[in-house]
């Protein structure tokens, strides 16, 4: 079973974000981990634009890389610079993918305009995700 993480800075919203949509595409044939590199608490707009969007993460947690229960991971998904320098040292027989997304926690004004940046993000992230479980995974749907 493959192993993949996706690696951040927070592992906040935009990986938490990633990791939900993964699990959904690949329906736990594949082991999806996240993780940051400094502890964090989730971020609740991230939460609200997901569930709207049919997944679930309000169990999720974020996590640092020393708390996840894997060691080894086939491919690394990082949505930092910092993450993608990280990854590479730590995991060097990883296949390393960066994909940046605009950080919607940047988001300013009220909730409503604010929560219609998380919808961005989300529906980005969703296209993102699917493609990947195709092209890297591949996943036929």
């Amino acid at each position: 079973m493959a192993k993949v993480l996706i690696l951040t800075t927070e592992n906040a919203a935009r990986s938490q974000m990633l990791e939900g949509w993964l699990r959904y595409y690949t329906r736990n044939n594949v082991v999806i981990r996240s993780a940051g590199l400094k502890p964090c608490n989730m971020d609740a707009f991230a939460v609200k634009a997901m569930i709207e969007a049919v997944v679930d993460i309000r169990e999720a947690k974020s996590k640092t890389l020393g708390e996840l229960d894997e060691t080894h991971f086939d491919q690394i998904i990082t949505l930092t610079p910092l993450a993608t320098s990280e990854a590479m040292s730590k995991y060097p027989s990883a296949t390393v993918e960066e994909a940046i997304f605009d950080d919607p926690k940047l988001a300013t004004g009220e909730e409503k305009e604010r929560l219609k940046i998380y919808r961005q993000s989300v529906d980005e992230i969703d296209d993102y995700a699917f493609n990947y479980a195709v092209r890297k995974l591949g996943l036929e749907f």
